[in-house]
């Protein structure tokens, strides 16, 4: 899931490595919106944000379909960038680096760059 040099593609499969890192940006959610993050927030919006991140936490690279793992991982971003405070935002950052979207940083992403026509 790293990006492809010398263009704007996004590569459509995912390696060991790259679930490993998503894997870490998850736990780390976790153990942020368990604590100090969840504090305040509606508890639909935990939930949705504990859900997905859960579901990296425990994906097996040969057991999870790509698109299943890129979902649940845009959907975790996009939900940190949203709530817009600097731990969130920093977490925000691990799920870009591990999904190849140096591009991309910043702002929610309706659509997956990978299910982009070339």
């Amino acid at each position: 899931m790293t990006t492809i040099p010398g263009g704007p593609h996004v590569r459509a499969d995912t390696t060991p490595l790259d679930l490993e890192r998503l894997q870490v940006a998850a736990r780390a959610v976790l153990d942020w919106i368990r604590g100090e993050g969840g504090a305040g927030l509606e508890a639909v919006r935990v939930e949705q944000i504990t859900r997905h991140a859960r579901a990296l936490a425990e994906a097996c690279v040969h057991a999870t379909p790509f698109t299943a793992t890129r979902a649940h991982a845009l959907t975790v971003r996009n939900e940190l960038i949203v709530l817009a405070t600097e731990q969130s935002l920093t977490l925000a950052v691990w799920f870009d680096d591990a999904l190849g979207l140096g591009a991309l940083r910043g702002g929610a992403i309706t659509v997956d760059p990978a299910e982009l026509p070339g």
